[in-house]
C-alpha cells in the first residue's frame, strides 16, 4: 500500500464485516453518532494517518462526519426492519470512511431531492445517496467518485406492456421516478421530447419524493414503469416477491457515482484518500459483496 497506517485503531461496528445489525442511526433530521452496542462483534478499521491528517481542523475538533442519505434506495441506503435504522452499502461504507479518518459517522435521513440543496447550504458535511456525477450537479457541489452505475427500467412482473430500457418503447406510457434524480430531471424529459419529435405521444412523467412511493404506484397500476438507478433496480426486483422485474435493454447511460460535498469543501481530499485506502485493503470489495453490488460497479482505479 502506498499510504501509511498509524498503529491506533478505531473500532466501528460494520454490518458488512460482521453480518449482524449492530449500529444505531438516526432517522430524524438531527444527526446521531453511530455507536456499537454492547455484546455485538465489531470490525476493526485502522485509522489512515495520511488521510486523517487531511481532515479540516473544525471537523477534527468536532469529531463527527455528518452524512445525509435517503432511506429508500436499497441496497445503497434504506431502513432496516425496525423502520428506524439506516442500513445499506453507503451507510456501511461511510462508517468505514469516518473510522479511517478517526471520526464518527452521524447519519441524517433526508429525501433525495433535499440533499444537494442541503449541502449547498452547508447543513451537512457529506451527501451519500448514489448520486450520478453530472455537469449540472458539479456546478453546485463537488464529488469524489467511488462507484459507477446507470439507469434501468422496472416493470410489473411479466412485463405486460413489453417495455424495455429503450426510449422508443416509453412513448405514450406513464413512467415514474424520484424527485431530484437524473432520471426525473434529465432523462425522462429528454425521452418525452424525442417521442413528440417523432410524432408519438409524450411520456407521462410521475415523480415522487421517495422511490418507495414510485414502487407503490407501479404495483397499484398508476404507473407503467419506473426509471431508476440500475443497482437498486435489480436488488429491489429480486426481493419484490414477484411483484416486478427489470425490463430488458441493459444499463442506460452508465456514469460514475460520487460522494457529494459543499462546493470547495476542504474535506473532499481526506475522503478521497480514505476511499482509496478502503479499496486497497479490501474493505470496499467486502462491502460490495455483502450488499450484492455487481463487480462492474467498482471503478477501474479501485481494482
Amino acid at each position: 500500500m502506498r499510504t501509511s497506517l498509524c498503529r491506533v485503531t478505531f473500532v466501528v461496528c460494520l454490518l458488512a464485516l460482521t453480518g449482524a445489525a449492530c449500529t444505531t442511526h438516526s432517522t430524524n433530521t438531527s444527526a446521531t453518532t453511530t455507536t456499537a452496542q454492547a455484546g455485538t462483534p465489531a470490525a476493526t478499521v485502522t485509522i489512515n494517518s495520511e488521510a486523517a491528517a487531511l481532515v479540516p481542523a473544525d471537523v477534527k475538533a468536532r469529531g463527527t462526519l455528518t452524512i445525509a442519505s435517503t432511506s429508500t434506495n436499497a441496497p445503497m441506503e434504506f431502513l432496516d426492519e425496525d423502520g428506524k435504522t439506516l442500513v445499506g452499502f453507503d451507510i456501511d461504507f461511510s462508517d468505514a470512511i469516518a473510522a479511517t479518518l478517526g471520526l464518527k459517522a452521524a447519519h441524517i435521513n433526508s429525501t433525495f431531492d433535499a440533499i444537494i440543496p442541503g449541502l449547498a447550504a452547508h447543513k451537512y458535511d457529506v451527501g451519500m445517496s448514489g448520486f450520478f456525477i453530472t455537469p449540472a450537479r458539479e456546478r453546485v457541489v463537488d464529488f469524489v467518485p467511488y462507484l459507477r452505475d446507470g439507469s434501468a427500467l422496472v416493470v410489473p412482473s411479466g412485463n405486460p406492456l413489453n417495455l424495455a430500457m429503450d426510449p422508443a418503447t416509453l412513448c405514450g406510457h406513464q413512467v415514474a421516478g424520484e424527485k431530484g434524480s437524473v432520471q426525473g430531471i434529465e432523462y425522462l424529459p429528454a425521452i418525452s421530447k424525442d417521442c413528440q419529435a417523432a410524432g408519438k405521444k409524450p411520456v407521462t412523467i410521475l415523480l415522487f419524493p421517495k422511490l418507495d412511493e414510485a414502487h407503490l404506484a407501479l404495483t397499484g397500476g398508476r404507473a407503467d414503469a419506473i426509471m431508476e438507478d440500475s443497482i437498486p433496480s435489480g436488488y429491489r426486483a429480486s426481493r419484490s416477491n414477484g411483484k416486478y422485474e427489470v425490463a430488458p435493454g441493459g444499463i442506460y447511460k452508465p456514469v460514475q457515482t460520487g460522494i457529494a460535498f459543499p462546493k470547495g469543501s476542504a474535506l473532499a481530499p481526506a475522503v478521497r484518500s480514505a476511499v482509496a485506502s478502503l479499496a486497497a485493503d479490501g474493505t470496499m470489495q467486502r462491502l460490495m459483496d455483502k450488499w450484492s453490488l455487481p463487480s462492474a460497479a467498482l471503478l477501474p482505479q479501485y481494482n
